[in-house]
């Protein structure tokens, strides 16, 4: 075969393979037709090398040809909070309870689906309108004081649509550690196992550097947290109408611009009045303002004012529970007709009480 040239045309890898393949064959039975002059033999070197090049055909399999994934798996692999860029869906919404539409919106792969256990990784989920954080989590089958920890939210009543929550793949809380705290004892003080939180980690010793985060898995924020986060921290102190929001607005009597600090509820004279949250009585008594007012003092800094009463039930230093009556509505101070004066403080200074009423 001196002397022949084969040019072979660009074809893929297996494709240039499987070309120059059949081209020699086909350059060997050109060679044995020569140097056998019967006939009967050229047939059976012919058939032989038919067969070889059928065989040869079919070649190996395309470069870039991927294995089956196992049910349910997708070929994007979950996401990991240890430098993984998270995929975001393209559409917002929760996936349906118990639905294959989870895939849309929570990445798995293919070692979950084998049952490994991948440790503490995290889902980035962009929030759609309608949605709560109690169904996020629901969604995610994590606990309300995960979503709320993981993503430092302070207030459930700020979430956006479009806005991206992080969802970590087991309950639990984040925690600073302090000077002085070891995985022991926050483990402890959190009542969890030891074992979970160093796991969960990947701490190569108990002690912990002050200032730095760690996430503490099936831990829970104290119930009064989650309440003032959620924005579910007090109840109306009684059922009327607005006649007056926080803010500012034109005095009732000299039409000057000033700052209304509370919420005027209209109700008639003599309506019951209630304490909004737990607490005690930190002051009652009369001034030309709110008339007949009381105050109460309650958890963390919280204290609430009910002005214009008619009556007053309680007296300082009573421990109230929430929902209890402390008074009667009325008119007196500084007011145009019956209603309640109702005002919010939190650590000294002024919050609008229609974020905090549930």
């Amino acid at each position: 075969m001196r002397g022949r040239n084969f040019r072979l045309r660009e074809k893929s890898l297996s494709g240039k393979v499987d070309g120059a393949m059949q081209d020699l064959l086909g350059a060997l039975g050109h060679e044995f037709s020569k140097r056998f002059a019967n006939r009967k033999a050229a047939t059976l070197v012919a058939l032989f090398l038919f067969s070889l090049i059928f065989l040869l055909g079919s070649g190996p399999a395309p470069c870039g040809a991927a294995f089956p994934l196992a049910k349910g798996a997708s070929a994007q692999g979950g996401l990991s909070s240890k430098g993984a860029s998270p995929t975001i869906p393209s559409a917002g919404g929760m996936p349906a309870l118990g639905s294959a539409s989870n895939s849309s919106v929570l990445s798995s792969d293919s070692s979950a689906t084998a049952g490994r256990d991948r440790g503490l990784y995290f889902t980035a989920y962009r929030v759609a309108r309608g949605d709560t954080l109690s169904d996020i989590a629901e969604a995610f089958n994590v606990t309300l004081d995960t979503v709320v920890s993981f993503n430092g939210i302070r207030n459930a009543r700020s979430l956006q649509p479009g806005s991206l929550l992080k969802i970590p793949s087991m309950s639990g809380i984040v925690y600073t550690a302090k000077a002085g705290d070891s995985a022991s004892s926050v483990a402890s003080a959190n009542g969890v196992s030891v074992d979970r939180v160093i796991e969960a980690n990947g701490l190569l010793s108990s002690s912990l550097e002050a200032g730095s985060r760690i996430f503490l898995p099936d831990a829970k924020l104290a119930s009064f947290t989650l309440r003032e986060i959620s924005g579910d921290l007090f109840n109306w102190p009684a059922r009327g109408w607005i006649s007056s929001w926080y803010g500012w607005r034109s005095d009732p009597f000299t039409g000057s611009r000033t700052f209304h600090n509370g919420i005027d509820i209209g109700v008639d004279t003599g309506t019951p009045v209630r304490a909004a949250m737990e607490g005690a009585v930190s002051e009652t008594g009369y001034n030309s303002s709110y008339g007949n007012y009381i105050i109460l003092y309650h958890h963390a800094g919280w204290m609430t004012l009910y002005g214009h009463l008619q009556a007053i039930s309680v007296r300082e230093g009573q421990p109230i529970a929430a929902g209890q009556r402390i008074a009667y509505s009325g008119n007196t101070g500084y007011s145009t007709g019956p209603h309640l004066h109702f005002s919010v403080f939190k650590n000294g200074r002024t919050v609008n009480p229609y974020n905090v009423l549930h």
